[in-house]
């Protein structure tokens, strides 16, 4: 069976201009909302992914996330450099439900790797991230919220860390110095969000935490701060569905 449902709405964040900046940004965009079940691909408040069971309690994921850096052409630390372009990742993911309760309530451990591109006039790759962490999810607090809680680690290559935090000899200044990014360990963070629906109108909000300060490029000239914390929202309206069941 196949279920797809079509709307719009509008979704805002605010956040710093990239991990490390103290200088923030508020966006408030209209999107789609889509939401999508099929046997195997599906679109929802969980993300767009690709699910396949290994086992019982072990679950192979393949999902997106974009990361949206206009605004940074202005940040005073990174006055003169060239303009930091959006970011697109997609990857792999291995999930083990460590309570027995599936993949939609109790805790997930997650444990992707996403190769990222920089969205712009190319498509570029600029390195990878690889992002493991655990998951609660409680489907009914109140009998209407879903409450999401992740706490999780980051870790970069050297050439993804490289595109956000090194300072090349040519943009060298008086107060900014030379900086060559590595490999390594790229800071927690700890995310809570809710969301709901009710007939055709879903929305949610999250707010989130970021420690960089064990970061292995929290000494670039190009970092401002050890923490930060953004909040998103996102509200839509449901209007078209469609239903099939496929036949072989």
């Amino acid at each position: 069976k196949h279920e797809l449902q079509f709307g719009l709405g509008v979704g805002g964040q605010y956040l710093p201009h990239y991990r490390g900046s103290d200088e923030t940004h508020v966006k408030v965009l209209p999107i789609p909302v889509v939401e999508y079940r099929g046997r195997i691909f599906k679109s929802d408040r969980d993300g767009t992914r690709a699910e396949f069971s290994l086992a019982e309690r072990i679950e192979f994921n393949i999902s997106a996330d974009l990361a949206l850096n206009d605004g940074a052409e202005d940040n005073r630390l990174r006055e003169g450099m060239p303009e930091l372009e959006s970011e697109f990742q997609l990857g792999p993911s291995i999930n083990i439900d460590l309570t027995g309760h599936g993949f939609n309530r109790g805790l997930i451990l997650r444990l992707p790797v996403r190769p990222a591109f920089a969205v712009g006039s190319d498509f570029d790759y600029i390195g990878y991230m690889a992002n493991p962490m655990l998951t609660w999810v409680q489907p009914k607090v109140f009998d209407k919220w879903r409450l999401t809680l992740d706490i999780g680690a980051l870790y970069g290559s050297k050439d993804y860390h490289e595109h956000y935090y090194n300072v090349a000899p040519e943009y060298v200044t008086a107060t900014r110095a030379q900086y060559n990014a590595k490999d390594g360990f790229s800071g927690t963070f700890t995310e809570v969000s809710v969301a709901s629906r009710e007939g055709n109108l879903v929305y949610g909000v999250s707010l989130r935490y970021d420690n960089l300060r064990d970061a292995v490029f929290y000494s670039s000239p190009l970092v401002a701060t050890g923490d930060y914390w953004s909040v998103s929202f996102g509200v839509g309206w449901l209007f078209k569905s469609w239903t099939w069941i496929e036949t072989l």
